[in-house]
């Protein structure tokens, strides 16, 4: 069964990376979410996609450069402040998984320190498309599920996957093709394909056996919970 991933919870339904949109994914029957994070100025683990606030609050800033009281008085739309990691934590852990994709330097020691604080390490998946922070996290910590990101197939993928312990390969709809998924599967690994947003790409993607994928519109492919 393909797993459903509600991409920054579910942006095209609400605000991406707020505690309102994992609400709606969750809301929506989504398996698992996905999230980005940076640092704050003073090492709090901050969900936020861009290393700039401007895109997502409208307010010019850079996340490294703010403390977190400073960033929590920015907001988002529908009036939702930027949450940190552990505030997801809370909210999504025991109902989904969550995949967190590591975007900056020093985010793999914090998140690896909070997984291990909240006794997470099931209940969670690391992204980057960045091999170092993989690498330094997995070292970290060997347990943790990690994917490697790319917009195009690298040259050397399956040797940096069977060196670096890789345990997903992720690639944008664009660039899965059936034989990509093959070759992974035959090394048993998974495959989690993102920007998938509509429901013939998804059919495909089922023909080819994905595992995992990622939408911004949960709604199209996940069974919603019923109160």
């Amino acid at each position: 069964m393909i797993e459903i991933i509600g991409h920054r919870g579910a942006a095209g339904h609400a605000p991406e990376n707020t505690l309102l949109s994992f609400k709606k994914a969750i809301e929506l029957g989504c398996g698992a979410v996905e999230l980005d994070v940076h640092l704050s100025k003073d090492g709090e683990v901050v969900v936020i996609h861009d290393p700039k606030t401007d895109r997502v609050t409208g307010m010019s800033g850079k996340v490294k450069k703010m403390t977190i009281a400073e960033l929590k008085h920015l907001y988002c739309p529908l009036n939702q402040c930027l949450p940190t990691l552990q505030e997801v934590i809370d909210l999504c852990r025991g109902k989904v998984r969550m995949f967190i994709e590591l975007k900056a330097r020093g985010t793999p020691d914090a998140v690896a320190r909070l997984i291990a604080a909240n006794r997470i390490e099931h209940e969670v998946v690391i992204l980057s498309f960045k091999l170092g922070l993989l690498k330094r996290i997995k070292k970290l910590n060997p347990q943790l599920k990690v994917i490697y990101l790319f917009y195009r197939k690298p040259l050397r993928l399956w040797r940096q996957v069977k060196k670096f312990r890789i345990d997903y390969v992720g690639t944008r709809l664009k660039a899965a093709t059936a034989k990509l998924i093959r070759q992974a599967h035959h090394l048993r690994r998974r495959v989690y394909v993102y920007d998938v947003n509509d429901v013939l790409a998804g059919l495909k993607l089922k023909k080819w056996k994905v595992d995992a994928i990622c939408t911004d519109y949960p709604i199209l492919f996940a069974k919603p919970h019923r109160r």
